[in-house]
């Protein structure tokens, strides 16, 4: 359920199958639908290679309902279709492209919404590309700001393992630039948070005591410093903390 144009809207979502047994039975996933998402992976350009077979079955069985393409996977660093590639068939397509994160949640909201504009708005996407602000496509999926925000993030984490805290400084500054230009205010927040701590522990004056515990979130990626050992978790995502 979400709030777009000042009416409720509730969603109603099917998974088709993707495998040819369930060819047969496709069609019927189709009847009655409103709109559709074309997912692919990011990380397997065989599935980006059938985005114009899907929308040619929609399309056959349903009409010229609106479409969305998706690239899923984007918090993985293994990418093998560009932001770039799915923009440019998305607009083959006379549609938008998102690049996603179901494990993180990256704009997942924003492609509902979108969907639920498109259905709701014929002119949609017409307006959207007449617009230079573009504000609900963000700049991340036109000019790479969240792909460089997410490599100096984890050359970032890198350093900083590996003890070298003037250079994962210099990655964070990279890090906090492009999450701004990307206005990808967790990026912002974590990349502000790290530099501080850092800072903290390059600076003589307020350095960090032997004693303190350094602990490490995988997920978040989020660094702590505790004076006592034991089992911490992490206050935003509640996993464990490892020791570094």
């Amino acid at each position: 359920m979400m709030d777009v144009y000042g009416q409720r809207v509730k969603f109603q979502v099917w998974d088709t199958g993707g495998q040819e047994q369930f060819s047969y039975i496709r069609p019927m996933y189709y009847t009655g639908a409103s709109c559709g998402l074309v997912v692919f992976d990011k990380t397997n350009r065989t599935s980006f290679n059938n985005i114009d077979k899907w929308i040619k079955e929609v399309f056959d069985n349903r009409g010229k309902i609106p479409i969305v393409i998706v690239g899923n996977k984007f918090d993985l660093p293994n990418h093998v279709v560009t932001s770039e590639e799915g923009t440019n068939i998305a607009k083959k397509h006379e549609t938008i492209y998102f690049d996603t994160s179901a494990k993180s949640g990256k704009f997942i909201d924003l492609v509902f919404r979108t969907l639920v504009q498109m259905v709701l708005d014929p002119e949609f996407i017409d307006k959207l590309t007449q617009t230079e602000e573009a504000e609900i496509q963000p700049k991340v999926l036109y000019d790479g700001a969240y792909e460089n925000y997410n490599k100096f993030a984890n050359r970032a984490s890198a350093n900083f393992q590996s003890g070298n805290n003037l250079e994962a400084l210099f990655s964070l500054e990279n890090a906090l630039h492009w999450a701004k230009t990307a206005e990808y205010e967790d990026g912002v927040r974590w990349a502000e948070t790290q530099i501080a701590y850092i800072t903290q522990l390059l600076n003589k004056d307020t350095a960090v005591e032997k004693k303190d515990i350094i602990l490490y979130c995988e997920n978040c990626a989020i660094y702590y410093q505790v004076k006592t050992d034991g089992v911490y978790s992490c206050s935003k995502c509640s996993s464990i903390l490892k020791k570094m």
